[in-house]
C-alpha cells in the first residue's frame, strides 16, 4: 500500500526490553522525506508520539506509587513585553511594503507605457519632436508626470489602507491604540518611497522609449515587475532585518526598512544609505533614459526591427539589451525556484543538475533554435598555451584578493550565523575533497561561464565591450543571490569578461574561474592543518604578507596577460 501511494506513512510499534532490561516500546516511522505532505504527516506523528510518551511515563509513575509531579522539572512562563502597537505594526510591516511597492509600480507603468510609447502608437511623438522644446526638456517632463502619478498612487492606498485597518479594528473590538502609527513614522514611509518612485519613473521610461508600441513595453514591463515582487516579498522571511549592507539593495532596502518604521525601531544611518542609494541609482537609469531618448536610431525602431519573428533572418536583432534581461530575469526564475527544489532534495546532485539543466542547457537551446553558430558566439576557440599558464596564477592571486575582500566586509558588516552555516554546507558535500571541488568548483566554471561570459555578455557588447563586461559582472553577482559577496563576485565577473573579451577565447574565463573556486575550498579546507598557520592568522583569515604577495603577483600576470594577447581580435579592451 505505501508502495502503490495509497498510504503516506507507515508506523510500526514494538514492545521490548532496552539495554538495561526495561520494557519500553520502540517506534519505527516509514515517510516519504521528499514530499512536503510526508514532512507535515511525519512532524504531526511526532507530536503524538510525544504525547503518547507522556502518558505512559505518568502510568509507570503511577503503578510505582509515586506521584506524577515528579515528571515536572521545569515550567516556561512567556513575559512578552512588546505592545498592541508593535503587534500590529509587525504583521502590517510584512504585509504592506509589498502591497505598496506593487502599486507603486503598476501606477507608474500604466502611464509610463502611455508617455513615450503610445505616443509613437498614435503618430504624435513626432509633432513633439518638431516643437521648440528640447528633448530633454520632453524628458524630464514625462519623468515628472510618472513620479506624480506614482506617488499620488501610493499616498491614496497608504492612506486607503490606514483608514481601512482602522475601520476593521474598530469593528472587532480589539484595542484601537494598537493601529496608532505616529505621523514622525507616516512621513518617513512617505519619504523613502519618493527615490524608489524616481527609481521606477526613470526604468520604466526607458522601456517606453525603447519600445515601438505600448504591447511591446509592457511585456518588457513583466520582467521588471517580477524582479520588484521578489525583492520586495523578503519582508515575509522571518529573522531578516534591515542593515547596512541591505540598506544598498533597491527595493529590498525599502521594504525592510518600511518593516523597522512599522514597529519602530529603524536606524538614522539605514534611512541615509536607503535613500542615499536609490538616488544613486535614479542619476544612473535617467541618464539612460535621455541617452535613449537623444537616439534616433531607438526612438524610431521599425516593427522589423528587434523582432523576434525576424532574428533567424537577421541574427544580431536577437542580441540587444532588453532580449538579454528578460532571458536574466526567467534564468533567474528558474534558478529559484527549480533549482532551490532540486538542492532542497540532495544538495551535491541539485547543485549539478542546476548548473547543467538551469543554467547551460537553455543556452545551447537557444542556439540550435535560432540556428546562430555556436564557436563564434560563445568564443570558444583555443587560447595560446602562454595564456593557459598565465592564468592560474592570475586566479590564484585574485581568489586571495577576493577572500580579503570578503573577510573586509565580514569585519564591517559581521556575516550572519545562519548564512556560514548555509555555506559551510557546500564544504561538507559527502564523497571526498575531489567530488567538491567538481561541484563548487568545475561545474561551475564550465556552464556558468557558458551563460555569462559566453551567451549574456553577446545581449550588451552594442554599448561596447567595457561596458558589456560591466553589466555581466552585475548580472553575474545578483544571480548567485547572496548580498554578502555581491561586491566580490562582482570584482570576480569583471575579471572573467576581461580575460574572454581581452583573448577571444572563453576556455580563459572557464579555467580561472574553475581555479577561483577551488582555491577557496582549498584554503577552507586545510586552514586547521599546522603548516597553513604561516599563511592563515586564525580562522580562514589570510596573513597581510599573503594578500600583499597575492596583489604583486596579480598585477605582474595581468600585465604579462595584456601583453600576450595584444594582437588578438578582441585586444580593445
Amino acid at each position: 500500500l505505501y508502495k502503490d501511494k495509497a498510504i503516506d506513512a507507515i508506523l510500526t510499534l514494538k514492545l521490548g526490553p532496552d539495554s538495561l532490561g526495561t520494557m519500553m516500546y520502540f517506534a519505527e516511522l516509514q515517510f516519504d522525506g521528499s514530499s512536503e505532505k510526508g514532512r507535515l504527516l511525519r512532524d504531526k506523528i511526532q507530536e503524538k508520539i510525544k504525547a503518547g510518551e507522556r502518558i505512559l511515563l505518568e502510568n509507570r509513575i503511577i503503578s510505582l506509587g509515586a506521584d506524577t509531579s515528579l515528571l515536572k522539572v521545569l515550567e516556561l512562563k512567556p513575559l512578552d513585553t512588546s505592545s498592541s502597537e508593535k503587534k500590529l505594526g509587525s504583521i502590517l510591516g510584512m504585509i504592506l511594503p509589498y502591497l505598496l511597492i506593487m502599486l507603486l509600480i503598476t501606477g507608474a507603468a500604466v502611464v509610463a507605457s502611455d508617455l513615450v510609447a503610445g505616443e509613437k502608437e498614435r503618430k504624435t511623438l513626432e509633432t513633439l519632436l518638431v516643437s521648440s522644446a528640447a528633448r530633454n526638456e520632453f524628458v524630464l517632463g514625462k519623468y515628472l508626470t510618472i513620479i506624480t502619478f506614482a506617488m499620488v498612487n501610493v499616498f491614496i492606498n497608504l492612506f486607503s489602507l490606514f483608514f481601512s485597518m482602522r475601520y476593521m479594528i474598530s469593528q472587532s473590538g480589539l484595542e484601537f491604540s494598537g493601529l496608532a502609527m505616529p505621523l514622525e513614522g507616516f512621513g518617513i514611509l512617505l519619504l523613502v518611497f519618493i527615490p524608489l518612485a524616481t527609481l521606477f519613473a526613470a526604468i520604466l521610461l526607458s522601456i517606453s522609449t525603447f519600445s515601438k508600441n505600448m504591447k511591446e513595453s509592457r511585456s518588457y514591463e513583466q520582467p521588471l515587475m517580477l524582479i520588484a515582487m521578489f525583492a520586495s516579498m523578503i519582508t515575509f522571511f522571518p529573522g531578516i532585518e534591515i542593515s547596512n549592507l541591505f540598506a544598498i539593495i533597491p527595493v529590498v532596502n525599502i521594504a525592510l526598512l518600511f518593516k523597522a518604521v512599522m514597529i519602530n525601531e529603524y536606524q538614522l544611518s539605514h534611512l541615509l544609505l536607503t535613500i542615499g542609494s536609490t538616488i544613486l541609482l535614479d542619476v544612473i537609469a535617467i541618464w539612460i533614459t535621455i541617452r535613449l531618448f537623444n537616439t534616433e536610431k531607438v526612438l524610431f525602431r521599425s516593427d522589423d526591427e528587434g523582432s523576434l519573428k525576424n532574428v533567424k533572418k537577421e541574427k544580431r536583432n536577437l542580441f540587444n539589451p532588453f532580449y538579454g534581461m528578460i532571458y536574466f530575469v526567467i534564468a533567474l526564475v528558474l534558478l529559484y525556484y527549480l533549482g532551490g527544489w532540486l538542492q532542497a532534495k540532495d544538495l551535491a546532485k541539485g547543485l549539478m543538475q542546476t548548473q547543467v539543466f538551469v543554467i547551460g542547457l537553455p543556452v545551447f537551446l537557444i542556439i540550435r533554435v535560432f540556428k546562430l553558430r555556436e564557436k563564434e558566439i560563445l568564443r570558444t576557440k583555443a587560447p595560446r598555451p602562454l595564456e593557459i599558464l598565465l592564468v592560474p596564477f592570475i586566479s590564484v592571486s585574485a581568489a586571495v584578493l577576493v577572500a580579503s575582500l570578503s573577510q573586509l566586509i565580514d569585519f564591517i558588516y559581521p556575516f550572519p550565523d545562519e548564512y556560514l552555516k548555509i555555506m559551510n554546507k557546500l564544504f561538507q558535500i559527502e564523497g571526498g575533497l575531489w567530488r567538491i571541488l567538481l561541484i563548487v568548483a568545475v561545474f561551475p566554471g564550465i556552464f556558468e561561464e557558458i551563460m555569462f561570459r559566453g551567451f549574456m555578455i553577446r545581449f550588451f557588447e552594442g554599448n561596447g565591450k567595457k561596458m558589456a563586461v560591466i553589466i555581466g559582472a552585475i548580472l553575474f553577482a545578483a544571480f548567485h543571490l547572496d548580498p554578502f559577496r555581491f561586491f566580490p563576485v562582482f570584482l570576480l565577473g569583471l575579471l572573467l569578461g576581461y580575460l574572454t573579451l581581452r583573448s577571444g577565447s572563453l576556455y580563459n574565463s572557464m579555467l580561472c574561474h574553475a581555479v577561483n573556486n577551488g582555491t577557496a575550498i582549498l584554503i577552507s579546507t586545510y586552514a586547521s592543518l599546522p603548516w597553513m598557520k604561516q599563511y592563515i592568522i586564525s580562522g580562514e583569515s589570510l596573513q597581510w604578507w599573503v594578500i600583499g604577495a597575492a596583489l604583486v603577483v596579480f598585477v605582474i600576470t595581468i600585465f604579462a596577460f595584456q601583453k600576450v594577447t595584444a594582437n588578438k581580435e578582441m585586444g580593445d579592451i
